[in-house]
């Protein structure tokens, strides 16, 4: 399996890591691919400079991420923070990603969809040039391509976030649930692992955000991961493979 995001932390709000964590403890073998740096993505209360120190601090916190999740450790593209969409063609990142698809050959790969979460444009070119490269056919492996998605049906109930995240709830572009038909159950384990990952982001969220990207991973999707495959299925599945 290969998890295919734009920045460390995007795995967290996309409400991934549950899934991830549950098929390594199952032995499959599992990456997490980040295409970015995350050099711009400077907050606050971290009191760090955008450039390489950030970017160093970001790709420590992606490696702590992969231990807490029991996978591979991530494999870190370098490409620059918010600059997939500037290149006319996605050249860079079709390159990287097309070589990946060759060295690791996976059976399945996750990103995001369409919508990129919340629009981010970075997202959302990882979803294009994923998607380009799968549907070419040029590839024996990966099998089935999935896109991350929140159900609408879970946004009846805003939960009482206190910071920006109360923001992003607003602008997130949720999936109606009957688009969403692969849906895995997690453990109580399994989403714990998943929040001792997220809070290894500790450059991009302080204390009282991680107390809210808590709330919005554990009442957005509660204990189900929700994906909608590229090859149509049928029917409702609750397994990946």
């Amino acid at each position: 399996m290969m998890a295919i995001f734009a920045h460390a932390d995007d795995e967290a709000v996309s409400n991934v890591t549950p899934l991830l964590t549950k098929y390594a403890q199952e032995g499959h073998t599992v990456y997490l691919v980040v295409a970015t740096k995350g050099e711009l993505g400077v907050a606050k209360h971290a009191n760090i400079p955008a450039g390489d120190t950030l970017a160093m601090t970001r790709a420590g916190e992606a490696a702590c991420t992969c231990e807490k999740l029991g996978i591979k450790p991530p494999i870190l593209l370098g490409l620059g923070d918010g600059s997939l969409a500037k290149d006319f063609t996605g050249k860079p990142l079709h390159i990287k990603l097309d070589s990946l698809f060759r060295l690791y050959k996976p059976d399945i790969v996750i990103t995001w969809g369409p919508d990129g979460g919340y629009g981010h444009m970075d997202h959302r070119i990882v979803h294009n040039v994923v998607t380009e490269l799968f549907q070419s056919g040029e590839y024996f492996k990966p099998q089935q391509l999935y896109y991350t998605g929140i159900p609408t049906e879970n946004w009846k109930q805003t939960p009482n976030f206190k910071t920006w995240v109360k923001e992003m709830f607003a602008i997130w572009k949720p999936v109606k649930k009957e688009y969403l038909p692969v849906r895995i159950k997690c453990s109580k384990q399994n989403i714990l692992d998943a929040l001792a990952a997220m809070r290894c982001h500790k450059s991009q969220f302080s204390k009282e955000e991680m107390e809210d990207i808590k709330l919005w991973m554990t009442n957005t999707n509660r204990d189900t991961v929700y994906l909608r495959p590229f090859i149509p299925i049928k029917k409702i599945s609750y397994s990946l493979f």
